[in-house]
């Protein structure tokens, strides 16, 4: 039970971005057939809205994640969480350098 305490973090946020691609899935399947130019804000407003509901469990996870580590291995799980949720926005900057 311990060691799935320290990696509730990774473990929510591979739930959260579950459900934020499920719940665009089914925004754009619904409104797929009021054309492009509706479905297009609908699937954004979809998105921003899962992002900012994530963003807030994942902080609160986070926040309580730091107050319980104990060990180690949590600290380390922590560390992983952390590296996941930079290296798409380190790969981002790679691929836009600067002149």
């Amino acid at each position: 039970m311990r060691r799935l305490r320290a990696a509730q973090p990774i473990l929510v946020l591979i739930v959260l971005a579950a459900l934020l691609v499920g719940l665009t899935v089914i925004a754009r399947e619904i409104s797929a057939r009021a054309g492009f130019l509706v479905e297009r804000p609908i699937v954004l407003f979809v998105w921003l809205g899962g992002l900012v509901i994530a963003s807030a469990v994942f902080a609160w996870v986070i926040r309580r994640s730091i107050r319980r580590v104990d060990s180690t291995s949590s600290g380390l799980l922590l560390v992983a969480t952390a590296l996941a949720l930079a290296s798409p926005l380190a790969l981002m900057l790679l691929q836009h350098p600067a002149p």
